[in-house]
């Protein structure tokens, strides 16, 4: 077996991780496409400019309820000299919509006549021609650029195709993405899955395919490999010999005796970079197998997700053509001061919540196995590789992971833990979908100091006043003294 350790002998920042990234693989060549129809095209990006083959509308139409005149017959009208106009010869009822006879260019609104018993209808003001009509062509004119080529297509431009009678168009393929899990220790989950001590449910293929599909691609989970470099060699070749655009081998990328990533890119094609400053995530590795690009992706659970969004998720974008959505920031003050790694970029997860007038941020755990920190996480803040950590009393910018107005509206309670704030935040949920609550655990003086600091609305707390045998009335009259 081989003992040997990968070792991180030279961790690239980021940016120079990307500029290696995107050095290697150039997205420099006219990207394949295929013809897709209209109602299945909302999200994909076009190949080939989409020019209108009909006007929209294509007859001048009545834009009101009324009838269709010509503008000239009104002249002269006035509210102390009415105009009659006879019914079928001067004047034509018509429906917002309808084409207009061809001896009219204009529509009085049904509100502006009197209706006479004879066959006449009464004016008191006259028209210009084409008021209240919607001219052939106004929205759209046969042989306009609808899109460019590399739009992203949204359900808005579903109408806009139809209407100029586009009922297929081209996309650039998705870019294929083939998902390797590795590790002895991992197992699929299945209903009635019977877990064994050392076992791990397999989840990264399918959170790193849903997220490959959320920005454009497509994705192919392979089974599961136990820590076999021969048999994830065989799976890799496999994926280059089906055109695939992007591989990516799931654990082994550390520093372990039993990673094996390394060694299969190494043997099969080059290694372009090992380990980046980042947390989570730093074991990612990049390698080049004929001409493909091959990632490693650290096997926590966070660290896959942070290492995907930030090497393999701008690929997919930039083979679509796409640009990178900066996500929204907003400022926010830390709960309390946050040490961090100088020399790494770290990710922080935390849970936000308006408390008076600040919106607080309290850290959630830094453990890159634990996926609650980014299922519970409203934000994240980014602490740059020159910085020892965050300061209590600096507010700082954190990216939005939802929106604002859930975070205006979080109850944020800190302190002991009670099973009861999970059941009420559940009643809440259910009787009202805008609130929120972000429980924050860490302990009774914890929470004691959270309403003292003003960055929590309730404290969770169950301290024992020995000397009289109480609860919380001591520690609140000695630590609370100004708060009622």
């Amino acid at each position: 077996m081989n003992k040997e350790r990968n070792i991180f002998l030279e961790k690239q920042t980021i940016k120079k991780a990307l500029e290696i990234l995107f050095n290697n693989f150039p997205v420099n060549k006219k990207p394949e496409s295929e013809t897709v129809a209209v109602v299945d095209s909302v999200k994909r990006v076009l190949s080939k400019p989409v020019f209108a083959k009909l006007s929209s509308p294509c007859f001048h139409s009545a834009a009101m309820d009324g009838i269709a005149v010509l503008s000239k017959s009104t002249f002269g009208a006035h509210e102390f000299s009415p105009k009659q106009l006879e019914i079928d010869k001067d004047a034509f009822y018509i429906n917002t919509g309808q084409i207009i006879p061809g001896n009219t260019n204009a529509v009085i609104m049904i509100e502006h006549i009197n209706e006479k018993d004879s066959g006449f209808v009464e004016i008191e003001s006259p028209v210009v021609p084409w008021q209240n009509v919607r001219k052939m062509g106004e929205d759209i004119v046969a042989t306009q650029l609808l899109f460019p080529r590399n739009h992203k297509i949204t359900p808005y431009c579903i109408g806009a195709l139809f209407s100029g009678g586009i009922y297929f168009v081209d996309v650039i393929k998705k870019p294929k993405i083939l998902i390797i899990p590795t590790g002895r220790e991992i197992v699929a989950p299945e209903e009635n899955i019977n877990i064994k001590p050392g076992q791990i449910i397999e989840t990264n293929s399918y959170v790193l395919g849903k997220l490959a599909e959320s920005a454009g691609g497509s994705y192919t989970g392979n089974s599961i490999i136990e820590d076999d470099p021969e048999k994830i060699e065989k799976a890799v070749k496999s994926g280059i010999s089906n055109k695939y655009d992007i591989i990516l081998i799931i654990g082994g990328s550390s520093a372990g005796s039993k990673d094996f990533a390394k060694q299969v890119i190494e043997k099969t094609g080059s290694l372009l970079f090992h380990g980046v400053t980042m947390m989570p995530g730093k074991p990612v590795l990049l390698g080049s197998v004929k001409d493909t690009p091959v990632f490693g992706i650290p096997g926590y659970q966070v660290s896959a997700i942070v290492a995907f969004e930030q090497f393999v998720q701008p690929l997919v974008l930039n083979i679509l053509k796409q640009q990178r959505i900066d996500p929204v920031q907003i400022k926010v003050h830390p709960a309390r001061k946050i040490p961090s790694k100088i020399g790494v970029t770290e990710f922080l997860r935390v849970k936000l919540g308006r408390v008076g007038k600040k919106i607080v941020a309290t850290p959630l755990k830094k453990s890159a196995g634990c996926i609650t920190s980014l299922t519970e996480a409203s934000g994240i803040i980014k602490i740059t590789n020159n910085a020892e950590g965050i300061s209590a009393d600096t507010p700082v910018f954190a990216n939005l992971l939802k929106p604002l107005n859930l975070v205006e509206n979080t109850i944020v309670i800190a302190g002991s833990h009670d099973n009861t704030i999970d059941l009420l935040s559940d009643l809440i949920k259910e009787k009202d979908n805008s609130i929120s609550v972000s429980s924050n655990h860490i302990g009774s003086m914890g929470g004691l100091m959270a309403i003292k600091k003003g960055v929590a609305h309730i404290a969770g707390s169950h301290l024992l006043d020995t000397s009289n045998g109480s609860y919380n009335i001591s520690y609140i009259k000695k630590y609370l003294p100004d708060i009622n």
